[in-house]
């Protein structure tokens, strides 16, 4: 652990897309159940996508090309830059669990020439996004990530790094998953989001409307450092520095999302939170709530949400999407952490247009 890092660059979003078996809606699907749907009962990539050339494509690319378009739609533009001057980060736990153990059940009962060479090519998590970076010309680079439950904000961390080194001008962020197989225990997430990210002053330049600003921070607590009274203290003071760098406004924000574990880690991460509303995640429940979510969740009323368990990274993406639709009503702020030790930190805020901003931040639209 570390107190000298450096503070997070604003990130601003041009554009949101959701694609779920709860609806396309973040609101809804925040909040859905944890039920996996067979795709194609809720996903047709005939009409999502176009009636040729996608029906071979693993469902998690499928997702996240629908969801990529629903951003494209709501005025993100990346097109709107030079190709190479575009980069992409995926993120996804197992948005291809299922289909890496097909493939192994092949080799094992035909060897390798069984494989289908529509499949071969994802033969690896890296190549998931490959489809959508050659529709959109996301020649810049490409980066993927892993990591359990923070891997989208892990994600928005670096792209902000990205944005704010001038490595690319824009940039397309997609978080996917796929419910885990049955033979390691099932269930999981299910679905997509995408935002598109740029520089907001060239956003605001072309005439592009800047939906909402982010300001994130990544970081890891070693879970063994919690054993003693001084590993906990310096956790608490590491902790206490990284929300001072994402909530630098002495105003809390109007909501916390919160997606965390029942970990020594999780518990550092509330007791780090103790001056702002949150309360530790309850067991799952389904969904979707067509009245809105139970009334000891509503945020009106509570000041918080807080999601069913989840297995994978799309929890945290949808919380900060629907943070994005809902920005006009103040600050958001999204956390989410690991009994592993990894902890992530998402600020969700209305655009505002200032001298200071402009000159000093590297914000990304």
């Amino acid at each position: 652990m570390s107190t000298r890092c450096p503070g997070p660059a604003e990130l601003a979003v041009t554009g949101v897309g959701v694609v779920s078996p709860w609806g396309d809606d973040p609101e809804t699907a925040v909040v859905g159940g944890s039920a996996p749907f067979p795709a194609g009962e809720w996903f047709n990539h005939r009409t999502r996508l176009g009636p040729r050339g996608y029906k071979y494509l693993p469902s998690a690319a499928q997702y996240i090309l629908a969801a990529a378009r629903a951003a494209q739609v709501d005025r993100g533009c990346p097109e709107a830059h030079p190709a190479d001057r575009r980069g992409f980060l995926l993120a996804t736990n197992a948005g291809l669990a299922g289909l890496f153990d097909s493939m192994d059940a092949t080799i094992a009962a035909e060897g390798a020439a069984g494989i289908s060479p529509a499949s071969a090519p994802y033969f690896a998590v890296n190549v998931l996004g490959n489809r959508l970076a050659a529709e959109l010309s996301l020649n810049g680079f490409a980066l993927t990530f892993a990591t359990a439950r923070t891997a989208a904000v892990d994600a928005l961390s670096t792209g902000a790094l990205a944005l704010a080194s001038g490595r690319c001008d824009t940039l397309v962020l997609a978080a996917v998953e796929e419910p885990v197989p049955d033979g390691r225990g099932g269930g999981g997430e299910q679905g997509a989001v995408a935002l598109t990210l740029e520089p907001a002053v060239a956003a605001r330049a072309r005439g592009t409307a800047v939906r909402a600003t982010l300001r994130t921070r990544s970081l890891f607590v070693p879970p063994a450092a919690l054993d003693g009274a001084q590993g906990r203290a310096h956790a608490d003071r590491v902790l206490a520095a990284a929300l001072t760098q994402v909530l630098p406004s002495a105003n809390p924000p109007s909501t916390v999302h919160v997606d965390l574990d029942s970990s020594p880690v999780s518990a550092a991460v509330v007791a780090a939170l103790a001056g702002i509303p949150v309360r530790l995640p309850e067991p799952p429940r389904d969904g979707p709530y067509p009245d809105g979510p139970p009334e000891d969740d509503d945020p009106a009323r509570t000041g918080r949400l807080l999601p069913p368990r989840r297995i994978g990274c799309l929890g945290p993406a949808l919380a900060v999407a629907r943070a994005v639709n809902a920005a006009k009503g103040g600050d958001q702020l999204v956390v989410c952490a690991t009994g592993a030790g990894h902890v992530a930190l998402v600020r969700v805020s209305p655009y505002r247009l200032t001298t200071t901003q402009e000159s000093e931040h590297a914000e990304a639209a």
